[in-house]
Protein backbone atom coordinates (compact mmCIF):
# COMPACT_ATOMS: atom_id res chain seq x y z
CA UNK A 1 0.00 0.00 0.00
CA UNK A 2 1.01 3.66 -0.73
CA UNK A 3 0.28 6.59 1.22
CA UNK A 4 1.01 10.12 0.81
CA UNK A 5 2.55 11.96 3.82
CA UNK A 6 3.23 15.14 4.43
CA UNK A 7 6.43 16.90 3.31
CA UNK A 8 8.01 13.68 2.95
CA UNK A 9 6.33 12.26 -0.51
CA UNK A 10 5.18 8.69 -0.55
CA UNK A 11 5.21 6.11 2.54
CA UNK A 12 4.61 2.07 1.63
CA UNK A 13 3.17 -0.30 4.10
CA UNK A 14 2.96 -3.95 3.66
CA UNK A 15 -0.34 -5.09 4.87
CA UNK A 16 -0.18 -8.55 5.05
CA UNK A 17 -3.68 -10.19 5.31
CA UNK A 18 -3.60 -14.03 6.00
CA UNK A 19 -5.67 -16.73 7.14
CA UNK A 20 -4.58 -18.55 10.58
CA UNK A 21 -6.09 -21.90 9.63
CA UNK A 22 -3.30 -21.86 6.60
CA UNK A 23 -0.31 -23.75 7.54
CA UNK A 24 2.27 -21.44 6.69
CA UNK A 25 1.51 -18.93 9.46
CA UNK A 26 4.56 -19.30 11.44
CA UNK A 27 7.17 -18.85 8.71
CA UNK A 28 4.87 -15.87 7.06
CA UNK A 29 5.67 -13.90 10.71
CA UNK A 30 8.66 -15.06 11.82
CA UNK A 31 10.10 -13.54 7.93
CA UNK A 32 8.07 -10.63 7.80
CA UNK A 33 9.65 -10.21 11.78
CA UNK A 34 13.33 -10.97 9.97
CA UNK A 35 12.96 -8.06 6.88
CA UNK A 36 11.13 -5.56 9.63
CA UNK A 37 14.65 -5.93 11.35
CA UNK A 38 16.58 -5.25 8.06
CA UNK A 39 14.40 -2.96 5.83
CA UNK A 40 11.42 -1.78 8.13
CA UNK A 41 13.02 1.98 8.24
CA UNK A 42 12.15 1.98 4.50
CA UNK A 43 8.27 1.03 5.41
CA UNK A 44 5.58 3.29 7.38
CA UNK A 45 3.72 -0.35 8.84
CA UNK A 46 4.66 -3.78 8.47
CA UNK A 47 1.55 -5.68 9.59
CA UNK A 48 0.12 -9.26 9.52
CA UNK A 49 -3.52 -8.91 9.37
CA UNK A 50 -5.93 -11.92 10.91
CA UNK A 51 -10.08 -11.25 10.23
CA UNK A 52 -11.94 -13.44 13.04
CA UNK A 53 -15.47 -13.34 14.85
CA UNK A 54 -15.39 -10.26 17.41
CA UNK A 55 -16.88 -10.46 20.64
CA UNK A 56 -19.25 -7.75 19.69
CA UNK A 57 -20.70 -9.20 16.57
CA UNK A 58 -19.52 -9.23 12.91
CA UNK A 59 -15.79 -9.90 12.11
CA UNK A 60 -13.16 -7.85 12.88
CA UNK A 61 -9.19 -7.34 11.35
CA UNK A 62 -6.38 -7.73 14.24
CA UNK A 63 -3.36 -6.58 12.98
CA UNK A 64 0.05 -6.96 14.82
CA UNK A 65 2.25 -4.11 14.23
CA UNK A 66 5.47 -5.99 12.77
CA UNK A 67 7.91 -2.85 12.44
CA UNK A 68 8.55 -2.25 16.15
CA UNK A 69 11.38 -3.84 17.84
CA UNK A 70 9.68 -5.02 20.60
CA UNK A 71 7.32 -7.10 18.33
CA UNK A 72 10.14 -8.53 16.22
CA UNK A 73 11.63 -9.76 19.24
CA UNK A 74 8.45 -11.81 19.80
CA UNK A 75 7.88 -13.35 16.73
CA UNK A 76 11.47 -14.68 16.61
CA UNK A 77 10.71 -16.40 19.44
CA UNK A 78 7.64 -17.92 17.38
CA UNK A 79 7.86 -21.82 16.50
CA UNK A 80 4.47 -22.84 16.57
CA UNK A 81 0.73 -21.31 15.10
CA UNK A 82 -0.48 -21.91 18.80
CA UNK A 83 2.48 -19.52 19.99
CA UNK A 84 1.48 -17.26 16.68
CA UNK A 85 -2.48 -17.38 17.71
CA UNK A 86 -1.26 -16.71 21.34
CA UNK A 87 0.62 -13.50 20.42
CA UNK A 88 -2.10 -12.37 18.35
CA UNK A 89 -4.84 -12.34 21.08
CA UNK A 90 -2.15 -10.37 23.62
CA UNK A 91 -0.79 -8.03 21.06
CA UNK A 92 -2.98 -7.44 18.05
CA UNK A 93 -4.88 -3.84 17.57
CA UNK A 94 -8.55 -4.58 16.23
CA UNK A 95 -9.43 -2.19 13.62
CA UNK A 96 -12.57 -1.78 11.51
CA UNK A 97 -15.80 -4.06 11.38
CA UNK A 98 -17.43 -6.21 8.82
CA UNK A 99 -21.24 -7.30 9.06
CA UNK A 100 -22.90 -7.61 12.94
Amino acid sequence: MRRATEGEGFRFDILEPHDPSLGDNVEKAVGLARFAERHGHLFGRIQLIRRRHSPAGGDAFFRLEINRTAMQKKLLLVTTNPQLDALFAAEAMSVGSSGG
